[in-house]
């Protein structure tokens, strides 16, 4: 029984998100991604159109990088935790509303009028109006 146990330990530890935030840098970054999360007032703060979000995210420099991007619906996907009932992202997160925050990709079906988003209050994603305002939250890769 309690080599079952240390086992359902070890798979839990092994399969779980390393989120990790830097209250210096206000970043947070998932070593099982790769990728760094930026996480400071102006992610609950500034909304742009989606067009406006993806041009911000490529000429923002912030805790000394500028290689920022805007996130694929994909990645915020792996910060969205059910459990946080507040909000719906992981609790390393020190600054998010339970809103939308836009993504990457724009629907050709609809000739490019509506984007992805992560909506917070749900935790899950839907798609609006490129002209609508939204907030941002840019991520890069940890090379």
């Amino acid at each position: 029984m309690k080599y079952l146990f240390l086992m359902i330990l070890i798979v839990s530890f092994s399969f779980s998100n390393n989120f990790q935030r830097s209250s210096s840098t206000k970043i947070v970054t998932d070593s099982t991604a790769k990728v760094m999360w930026m996480d400071d007032i102006s992610v609950i703060k500034i909304k742009k159109t989606h067009e406006d979000a993806i041009s911000y995210c490529e000429k923002l420099n912030f805790a000394g990088y500028s290689d920022w991007r805007i996130p694929k619906l994909e990645e915020f996907k792996t910060i969205v935790d059910k459990k946080n009932e507040r909000n719906y992202i992981n609790k390393a997160f020190k600054f998010n509303v339970p809103d939308g925050y836009w993504a990457l990709k724009a629907h050709w079906r609809t000739f490019w009028f509506y984007a992805d988003y992560m909506h917070f209050v749900s935790g899950t994603a839907y798609f609006d109006s490129r002209h609508k305002t939204k907030y941002v939250r840019c991520i890069r890769d940890i090379k």
